[in-house]
């Protein structure tokens, strides 16, 4: 925006009258510029704020998602709610999540890949189906080398046997999906689960089985809670056992299936809080991922 004022309204000379118009002609003028400098820096400012903003927001990685819990999303990101988008106006991301399969070798079961830069135990899933190979199934990367990789349905376990060849695109990240087979391609979808680190954990073990392990990166494990039994106290034999039996031995009492009912306060930790999943504490959050 230019200055509006770039001249003087009157040349000051010894001969110039002194009039109170002429100054207030001049102080109108040189007051319009003040207001046009003001405004501009305030719209270098807004300008100098919105690329501040831009540069935090760059200095996310591609695909990396995070919490933000207000409705205008950032222009570099996407609510992470499994939306289709477009594989051509988000082509960066597409081609981070996305590889081409050439082909596949039956006599060697590897499936061959241009510099993939897949790892062991990486998660991936195929847009196809046949030769071995069943779509939107994940399946362990083993065995990998620049160019091909053989997989698994376990980690570190036996390759599949691929009966016959076949081409098409495989995901690197098995949360996001292939949208519509050719335009399109979905984000992944992160409302109302919980989110836990992939892998097995160095040093803290569980109550039996080894340290804790979250699984490959991307990898689905629903809702569970540990294995138990409980113990019962105070039935009487002759009480439930039809024939009778109240002494020693190995018979298990009764003959129908006693049932364990809804849990109920033991006094000092208060009363249990049940519902239909086995969850924490938590915090509902929105989560969005940068796709450009």
């Amino acid at each position: 925006m230019p200055i509006p004022n770039t001249n003087k309204k009157v040349t000051w000379s010894r001969s110039t009258p002194n009039d109170g118009l002429l100054f207030d002609q001049e102080y109108t003028s040189l007051y319009a510029n003040d207001l046009s400098l003001q405004s501009q820096v305030e719209n270098l400012q807004s300008q100098i704020d919105s690329l501040n903003i831009l540069l935090s927001q760059t200095n996310i990685p591609l695909g990396a998602i995070i919490e933000f819990d207000f409705p205008n999303i950032p222009s570099l990101f996407m609510v992470a709610n499994g939306q289709a988008i477009s594989r051509t106006a988000y082509s960066s991301l597409w081609n981070l999540v996305h590889r081409t399969v050439i082909s596949i070798v039956p006599g060697t079961d590897r499936i061959q890949s241009t510099s993939h830069g897949l790892s062991a135990g990486q998660l991936v899933k195929f847009s196809f189906t046949g030769g071995g190979i069943t779509s939107n199934v994940p399946y362990f990367v083993i065995n990998p080398t620049a160019n091909d990789f053989q997989i698994s349905l376990t980690k570190g376990g036996a390759a599949i046997d691929l009966t016959a060849t076949q081409t098409g695109v495989l995901l690197t990240h098995i949360q996001y999906g292939f949208g519509d087979g050719s335009t399109t391609y979905n984000v992944p979808d992160r409302r109302g689960i919980f989110a836990r680190g992939a892998g097995q954990h160095f040093s803290r073990a569980k109550a039996a089985g080894g340290n804790y392990d979250g699984g490959g990166i991307g990898q689905e494990i629903q809702d569970r809670f540990q294995s138990h039994r409980h113990s019962v106290t105070g039935i009487s034999a002759d009480l439930i056992h039809p024939d009778g039996y109240s002494g020693a031995g190995t018979s298990q009492i009764g003959q129908n299936v006693i049932y364990v009912l809804d849990p109920i306060s033991d006094g000092p930790s208060g009363a249990p809080r049940i519902g239909t999943e086995t969850s924490p504490a938590s915090t509902a959050v929105q989560y969005v991922v940068r796709v450009i």
